[in-house]
């Protein structure tokens, strides 16, 4: 179980640190606790919860996150295959389970010519391949090769855009920058009047102008970009408190190539340029 806020995404550092910049909010996060029972107050106007570490919560609303199953009942009378580790009907890089038979979106464990099979529970992903699915109903013949992303705000003041293989538990290279007002959540969506930033960036213009890095800058985590590594390769990419970037992120996935400097590769997201507009 996660010991900290998004513990399973964000390196241990980052996860502690952001679990303390939630906690700022007046959020009261427990980690490493479950929920271990559930009922309904006497007169019905809360739920009350028996935590795993002895402790009782009541609430008068709860929200449930814990992610999703595929529902493949329909495996067996179809003759699909289902995959054993990420769950899911098995398809290939065309998203075809079986002749003239495609799966989209959740249900769908695929094959990712760059990363291997994945399962991916996000929208981009959902819209991208269900699009896909039709047009290769229709004798498109095509593979699947979008890298889909995804996104999460952490309050007003930080928020996150996400590609690629991020887990925890990969070896990761970090690069930070000092942040300003510009650099936040609710920054972004006043610029660009769009609250779903798997939107905002599909209709982002990116840029792969290569600004030079000063020396000394940066605060402690206030944004940045961080690379998950498989050996020399980038397999995933979390852009933080960085926006509209994930068109960079997402080609450097796509080449495939080894990196021996990632700070060089950072500046592809113009993390100081953005400081110095910011200052102007």
């Amino acid at each position: 179980m996660p010991s900290g806020n998004m513990g399973r995404v964000l390196p241990a550092y980052l996860s502690e640190w952001s679990t303390g910049k939630v906690k700022s909010e007046n959020v009261n996060v427990l980690p490493g606790v479950s929920v271990s029972s559930s009922r309904l107050s006497e007169d019905g106007s809360q739920v009350e919860l028996s935590l795993s570490n002895g402790q009782q919560v009541s609430a008068e609303h709860i929200v449930v996150a814990v992610g999703l199953e595929p529902n493949t009942e329909l495996a067996d009378s179809a003759g699909l295959e289902v995959d054993s580790r990420f769950g899911g009907f098995l398809v290939n890089a065309e998203l075809e389970a079986a002749t003239d038979v495609w799966v989209a979106g959740d249900a769908a464990c695929f094959y990712d010519v760059k990363l291997g099979r994945r399962r991916v529970e996000h929208h981009d992903h959902a819209v991208v391949s269900g699009r896909l699915a039709g047009e290769n109903m229709t004798g498109a013949s095509r593979r699947f090769l979008h890298q889909s992303m995804f996104w999460s705000d952490l309050g007003p003041d930080v928020g996150y855009e996400a590609i690629g293989l991020v887990s925890s538990d990969l070896p990761t290279v970090s690069v930070f920058a000092k942040s300003s007002a510009a650099d936040t959540p609710a920054a972004v969506e006043e610029k660009t009047g769009e609250s779903l930033r798997s939107e905002t960036e599909q209709n982002k213009q990116t840029s792969t102008v290569v600004p030079q890095l000063p020396q000394g800058a940066g605060d402690k985590f206030g944004k940045g970009v961080i690379f998950y590594m498989k050996g020399k390769r980038v397999v995933g990419v979390v852009c933080w408190n960085v926006f509209n970037k994930i068109g960079i992120a997402r080609k450097i996935i796509g080449d495939g190539a080894e990196h021996e400097d990632l700070a060089e590769l950072a500046k592809l997201f113009d993390l100081h340029q953005l400081e110095a507009a910011a200052e102007v």
